[in-house]
């Protein structure tokens, strides 16, 4: 069993962190509360390769490595989690950053003391090879919930994003899952 855990949205609070980092460096709030993953639509970059450069080239330690995590102690329950773990369960921790996103996604990961058997990054044209090596997915990611191919079983976080969307469970946070075990049946 292949349990695949997003960063984004399910360890990390990287909305809140990109809205107090662009207001730091942009000397201007954005135009609402950052509540959803498009964040093109919060400020006022002219292009979306300015926004690109801001996220990996400007600050992505700040964004990515210094983010706080979704709730407080999800890591350490996701490490409990991983301990008790059956044999023959593998844990992958995956993420969608670019870029200088990564190293700073790694040093978020190892800040919290985060140890697994994978951490592997992914965009929209990997998504599907993803998912043929996860038996059960666990995010708030869009991207990942409307590629969910039959035969496989999803959690989603709940976010305002995606609260409409099909899955088999949701959860508020990933502290309401009480073994993976339990998460995967």
């Amino acid at each position: 069993m292949i349990i695949s855990v997003n960063i984004n949205g399910v360890l990390r609070d990287i909305l809140s962190r990109f809205q107090e980092i662009y207001e730091k460096y942009n000397d201007r709030e954005v135009i609402s509360e950052v509540v959803t993953p498009d964040l093109m639509k919060y400020v006022h970059f002219e292009s979306n390769d300015e926004l690109i450069d801001f996220l990996y080239e400007e600050s992505p330690m700040e964004i990515f490595g210094q983010a706080k995590e979704s709730c407080q102690n999800v890591v350490q329950h996701l490490m409990k989690l991983y301990k008790e773990m059956p044999e023959g369960y593998r844990l992958r921790i995956v993420s969608d950053d670019l870029g200088r996103g990564k190293s700073s996604t790694l040093w978020f990961l190892a800040k919290y003391g985060c140890v697994c058997d994978e951490i592997m990054f992914y965009n929209n044209l990997t998504i599907d090879r993803l998912w043929q090596d996860t038996d059960l997915f666990i995010t708030s990611d869009v991207d990942i919930i409307e590629s969910k191919p039959n035969g496989k079983k999803l959690i989603i976080v709940d976010a305002v994003y995606n609260k409409d969307m099909d899955c088999d469970k949701r959860i508020d946070n990933l502290k309401k899952i009480k073994s993976l075990e339990d998460a995967s049946n």
